[in-house]
């Protein structure tokens, strides 16, 4: 429902017509197009009513505090979605880093970069759609930011990403989307995937010892240190969950329009259109 905005002449005219009851306004003639002069004039010279009227007359109508409380949330929204798309151009090259799991041709007009957890039930959701969307995409290239933010409730997830970063390491972009789209086909999140599981795939993809080498190495080495950089990525973009995706041309641009951001989970329709706007 459309609320009608609540602009200050808008205000000073129903002040004067409804609000403000006194012999001197009720004797005026006042004309459509002397409304607002003679309420601002009232005002002026009233100004002790004044908050008694707003006051009132929002009681009776609380429409507008509605309309106002709509057109806030709007802006803010407005403000957030501008801080993201300039976060995302400050920090363009780290996103689309080269050192990150991707598919799709390095030179690719657009790229899609998604930030995620294998135990996270929305990530798990729109797996197909990025699957699917993938496949109708093989001129765009697509980043996968590992971001194990649950994996302090559940360890596996830190299990799965370190694993998945090896993976990438060890057997390029193909081998860990097939990684990546299998540890979700398991639809096991939330804690329902076990180390048990996530080793057993992990042999179709590495040998024994680099799955023992990921064992072993959970505080140094290379994919440690791919996890700790998504992680301080994430929180400079602002990242507080998962799925986050990015969707920007992959060419140094300064045309906001063509970049999307989006915090949260989503449509493959929606993204299918971020990835149109960033190709321009």
């Amino acid at each position: 429902m459309q609320y009608p905005r609540l602009t200050r002449s808008r205000l000073t005219s129903l002040l004067l017509l409804g609000m403000i009851s006194t012999p001197a306004l009720a004797a005026q003639t006042v004309q459509t197009d002397q409304i607002g002069q003679t309420a601002e004039a009232y005002i002026a010279s009233h100004p002790d009513k004044v908050g008694q009227a707003v006051a009132t007359y929002l009681a009776d109508h609380p429409e507008f505090l509605i309309a106002a409380s709509e057109t806030l949330h709007q802006r803010q929204q407005i403000a957030q979605q501008q801080a993201y798309v300039q976060l995302a151009l400050q920090y363009r090259d780290d996103l689309l880093s080269v050192n990150s799991p991707s598919v799709g041709p390095a030179n690719a007009k657009a790229a899609v970069v998604m930030f995620f957890d294998y135990q996270c039930s929305w990530c798990s959701k729109m797996a197909p759609e990025v699957e699917a969307l993938v496949k109708a995409n093989p001129d765009t290239r697509f980043v996968f930011k590992e971001f194990p933010i649950f994996a302090s409730r559940w360890p596996v997830s830190g299990l799965a990403a370190r694993l998945g970063e090896q993976v990438w390491l060890a057997q390029g972009g193909d081998k860990y989307l097939g990684w990546h789209n299998a540890l979700y086909a398991t639809g096991k999140v939330e804690g329902a995937l076990t180390e048990q599981d996530v080793y057993t795939l992990a042999k179709t993809y590495l040998t024994p010892a680099q799955i023992v080498a990921v064992k072993t190495a959970q505080d140094s080495g290379a994919v440690h240190d791919a996890l700790m950089t998504n992680q301080a990525l994430a929180q400079h973009m602002d990242f507080t969950g998962t799925p986050a995706f990015v969707v920007m041309p992959q060419a140094a641009t300064t045309d906001i329009k063509r970049v999307s951001v989006v915090p949260g989970s989503t449509s493959q329709d929606a993204l299918q259109m971020a990835i149109q706007k960033a190709k321009g």
